[in-house]
C-alpha cells in the first residue's frame, strides 16, 4: 500500500511538473494583464465616484501582488528545480506575502458586499455607510490589520534542510492562530458574502417597484450593475476556494494528512484557486455594462491618441 501511495505521489509530482510548467507563465500573464485593466478602469472618474469601486481597486492591487508571487514560486520550483524558499528568510517572507495578499483580496470582497448592501437600502441611514471616505478608512486600517495578524508567519515557519520543505512551527497556540486564519478565510468571509449578497438582492428587488426620477434611476442603475458584478465574483470566489479550503484544513490541523501525496493534491487545489484572479476580468466584462463601457472608452481613446501621434 505505501509503495502504491508512493507512486501514485511520484506521478502526480510529475504530472503537476508539467502543468506547472505550461500554464503557470500563461496564468502569470493573463492575471497581470486583467489585474492591470482593472486598476486602469476602476482608477477612472467615472467609477471612482462609487465606494464599491475603491473597493474592487484595492482587491485589483492585492491580487496582482498575489499572483505575480504565488504562479512564479511554482513555475521556478517545477520547471527548473529552483526554490526561492530554500532559506528560513525567503520561506517565511514568501509566505507571508502570499497569505496577506490572499486575505487582503478576500476582505475587500467582503468589505464591497457590505458596501452594496449599504448602497442599496432604502434607508437613507444605511446609504450614507456607503460613501468614499468610509471606504479610503476601511481599506487602510484592513491592511494595516492583515499584515499584523499575518505577521506570525514570519515566526511560525522555517525551512527544514532535512526535508527541504518549508516547514511550520507545531504547539497549541499555533494550532489556535491557523484555527482562527481557517474561520476567518474560509467560513466567516464567505458566509458574510452571501449574507450581504442576497441582502443586496432582495433591495435591488424592491428599488425596482418605487417610482424615481431619471437621475436617480442612471445613478441606481450603475449601483445595480455594480452589485450584479460583485455577486457573480463572490460566486466565483466560493466556487474556486472550496477545493484548497478542504485540503488547507487537513494539512494544517490534521499532521498526519501532511503526506507528499496530500500536498501535490493541495498544489492542485491551489491552482485551481488561482482562477479566483484569473478570471475576474472576464467576470466584470460579462456581468456589467458599466465596465463594459469604461473598458470601451479606454481602447477608443488609445485608438485616437496613437492616431494623433501618427
Amino acid at each position: 500500500m505505501n509503495i502504491t501511495t508512493s507512486s501514485t505521489s511520484t506521478n502526480l509530482s510529475y504530472e503537476l511538473g508539467i502543468i506547472y510548467t505550461y500554464i503557470s507563465p500563461i496564468i502569470l500573464i493573463f492575471t497581470m494583464i486583467a489585474n492591470i485593466i482593472n486598476i486602469i478602469v476602476f482608477s477612472r472618474g467615472n467609477l471612482r465616484s462609487y465606494s464599491c469601486s475603491h473597493y474592487f481597486l484595492a482587491l485589483a492591487f492585492a491580487s496582482l501582488i498575489y499572483m505575480i508571487v504565488s504562479p512564479m514560486i511554482l513555475f521556478l520550483q517545477y520547471r527548473f528545480g529552483i526554490s526561492a524558499i530554500t532559506t528560513s528568510f525567503g520561506c517565511r517572507s514568501m509566505l507571508f506575502i502570499i497569505y496577506s495578499s490572499s486575505l487582503l483580496a478576500t476582505l475587500m470582497l467582503v468589505c464591497a458586499s457590505i458596501d452594496r448592501f449599504f448602497a442599496s437600502s432604502s434607508s437613507v441611514r444605511l446609504r450614507n455607510l456607503s460613501n468614499i471616505r468610509m471606504a479610503q478608512i476601511l481599506i487602510i486600517v484592513i491592511t494595516i490589520s492583515v499584515l499584523i495578524y499575518i505577521s506570525p508567519f514570519c515566526i511560525i515557519y522555517y525551512w527544514n534542510f532535512t526535508t527541504n520543505r518549508c516547514t511550520q512551527l507545531s504547539s497549541t497556540i499555533i494550532i489556535i492562530y491557523f484555527t482562527s486564519r481557517i474561520i476567518v478565510y474560509y467560513i466567516l468571509a464567505p458566509l458574510v458574502m452571501g449574507i450581504f449578497g442576497l441582502l443586496t438582492i432582495s433591495n435591488i428587488r424592491s428599488q425596482v417597484r418605487r417610482v424615481s426620477t431619471i437621475h436617480s434611476r442612471r445613478h441606481r442603475r450603475t449601483e445595480s450593475q455594480l452589485a450584479r458584478m460583485l455577486i457573480v465574483q463572490v460566486t466565483a470566489y466560493v466556487f474556486f476556494s472550496i477545493p484548497a479550503a478542504v485540503t488547507y484544513i487537513l494539512t494544517t490541523l490534521v499532521p498526519s494528512m501532511n503526506t507528499s501525496l496530500i500536498n501535490n493534491i493541495r498544489s492542485m487545489t491551489l491552482l485551481w484557486q488561482q482562477g479566483n484572479y484569473v478570471f475576474s476580468t472576464f467576470v466584470y466584462i460579462l456581468s456589467g455594462s458599466i465596465y463594459r463601457e469604461e473598458l470601451k472608452k479606454i481602447f477608443i481613446l488609445n485608438y485616437y491618441q496613437r492616431r494623433i501621434t501618427d
